[in-house]
């Protein structure tokens, strides 16, 4: 793509006159989520990279008809901010906000009443459909729970699934996998940094995943953990340490990589059969009709209770090479025109919250 700029005559930028939409990416997930809602959205719309500069760049030299805008400093979303009429985030809690990078640019959507939406980012979430049993709460552990729904600071919440929910957006890249020479693996998922873990259940995971993958040798197997199970101080980072020689790390500069294959996601479409947590890569292996072996403990179990199809283990002895192909009940495909119309929906006076309690934060 050429990177020459042209200049072309305009007027003074006015007064609003049509909806414009910024996305607030937190993580890379949520970016790759930003670029298929902006892509497909009828919208004019504008993404800040967040820290995602290099994976904008790739994407436009890969779709150089790409209608999106991107942003690639905190100031350059503030001088424009002032056109935009809607803006998506992916969580709407007062801490979440504000200890992310993003915490100036809603504090000010918020003095100024711009229209906020949050969208789900996980199969799972507080604030969108999970409450669990916590007496003691702190939203930021891996180890005490949340309790009831999270409260959001957005005028609305946006759900992928349900009668009003605008689908699973991922799904719409279904079709985007070619055929690929790749070894046999099966696929390892995992994300026990989530407090729904008990430390026993920590252990107990990684202990019957070693067993398994020990037992089987003859298997090749690739790990994908969450981003913050690598954080230090976790238990999953020390476990490291004893994982078998079969089991390989995946990434770049880890155990094994694949080239143009970049992570989790990609992964998925090509393995043979996988071992995960409960995790929104579920609907993943869900979209491609994978088998799947889901670790069940008594912190999931209720959530495992409610999906269609799913082949669940506690021990080593209950994992299988055939599980079921896992059914969620949850997955949804991706309407583009539903999502236009959420966020197309009126906002009233009562939608709008105080900054005042994330300003409090700041």
């Amino acid at each position: 793509m050429s990177n020459t700029l042209e200049a072309k005559i305009s007027t003074p930028c006015k007064k609003k006159h049509m909806d414009e939409v910024l996305y607030l990416p937190a993580n890379k997930s949520h970016f790759q989520i930003s670029l298929i809602l902006a892509e497909s959205s009828c919208y004019t719309s504008y993404i800040y990279v967040n820290g995602h500069e290099t994976i904008a760049r790739e994407y436009i030299n890969s779709n150089p008809s790409s209608k999106i805008k991107f942003f690639l400093t905190e100031n350059s979303v503030a001088d424009f901010l002032p056109m935009f009429t809607k803006v998506i985030v992916f969580f709407g809690s007062v801490t979440q906000i504000a200890m992310s990078s993003l915490k100036k640019i809603i504090l000010a959507c918020l003095k100024t009443r711009t229209q906020l939406y949050e969208v789900p980012h996980g199969l799972f979430q507080s604030g969108q459909n999970l409450i669990d049993n916590s007496i003691f709460i702190d939203t930021n552990s891996y180890y005490d729970g949340i309790g009831q729904n999270l409260p959001s600071l957005t005028n609305f919440k946006l759900s992928w699934s349900g009668e009003d929910g605008f689908g699973y957006p991922r799904t719409a890249l279904k079709d985007n996998y070619p055929p690929r020479v790749l070894p046999v693996f099966t696929l390892v998922t995992s994300n026990t940094n989530w407090f729904l873990y008990s430390l026993s259940d920590k252990r107990r995971f990684y202990k019957e995943l070693f067993e398994y993958v020990e037992a089987h040798d003859e298997e090749l197997f690739i790990w994908c953990p969450h981003p913050a199970e690598l954080m230090p101080n976790t238990f999953s980072l020390a476990a490291m340490d004893f994982k078998p020689n079969n089991l390989l790390l995946y990434g770049l500069h880890n155990d094994i990589y694949f080239h143009g294959l970049e992570g989790t996601d990609d992964l998925i479409p090509y393995c043979d059969y996988a071992i995960s947590t409960v995790t929104t890569c579920l609907l993943d292996y869900e979209i491609h009709s994978k088998k799947v072996n889901v670790f069940n403990c008594a912190g999931v179990k209720n959530l495992i209770s409610e999906f269609k199809e799913v082949s669940s283990f506690y021990t080593a002895e209950e994992i299988s090479k055939n599980p079921k192909i896992i059914e969620s009940g949850m997955l949804k495909d991706f309407d583009p025109v539903q999502f236009d119309k959420l966020i197309g929906q009126n906002v009233s006076e009562d939608s709008y919250t105080n900054y005042n309690y994330l300003s409090a934060f700041i």
